[in-house]
């Protein structure tokens, strides 16, 4: 059996999908655990980038993990195409606790990417991953930036229906006036 046949088995089974025989599919590398550190910058797979930047990367779970670049070589090379890489502060952090240290990593992982998603941004830098060991258990904390890759220079666009509030509309402020009449103060 040949490397490529060995390695679409690896995928077909980790992805759960099944792959046709006779087309050969498009060669995914799978991210591990060891692959994520301190300065790690994830993807997320609905991230639009410029065609005139690519990253090498590194597929883990729905998410890709840009290998060989840190978190301001992204923003550096981002910029230069014209789009922009915003940075959130604070951080946001989760943790895991498990008898084995890469499930830990892992689960904490998980919960930080899925907290990057329920905030609805598309990027996540990893600033520090810190690994503890009692009693048999191992304690992971994970702590991220959240980051957003976009074109527009506003991190978030305005709804197509938005008003602004506590701004005075004085042609309202006359209607209403006139439509209420004059009132006697006092008494």
């Amino acid at each position: 059996m040949s490397n490529t046949a060995a390695i679409r088995d690896q995928v077909e089974a980790i992805s759960g999908q099944e792959i046709s025989r006779t087309a050969a599919p498009p060669l995914v590398i799978l991210g591990t655990t060891e692959d994520v550190r301190a300065g790690s910058v994830l993807l997320h797979p609905n991230a639009g980038l410029p065609e005139s930047v690519h990253f090498r990367s590194k597929q883990y779970g729905a998410w890709k993990i840009l290998t060989g670049v840190n978190g301001s070589e992204v923003e550096r090379r981002l910029s230069e195409a014209g789009w922009h890489f915003f940075f959130i502060v604070p951080a946001t952090s989760a943790g895991a606790m498990s008898s084995d240290r890469n499930k830990a990593v892992r689960r904490g992982l998980k919960r930080i990417l899925t907290q990057t998603e329920a905030q609805n941004f598309n990027a996540l830098e990893i600033v520090e991953i810190t690994t503890r060991h009692f009693l048999g258990l191992y304690y992971v904390r994970v702590v991220a930036h959240l980051r957003q890759v976009k074109h527009s220079p506003y991190l978030r666009d305005l709804a197509p229906y938005h008003t602004t509030r506590n701004v005075w509309d004085f042609k309202q402020v006359l209607k209403r006036r006139a439509r209420i009449g004059r009132t006697a103060k006092g008494i």
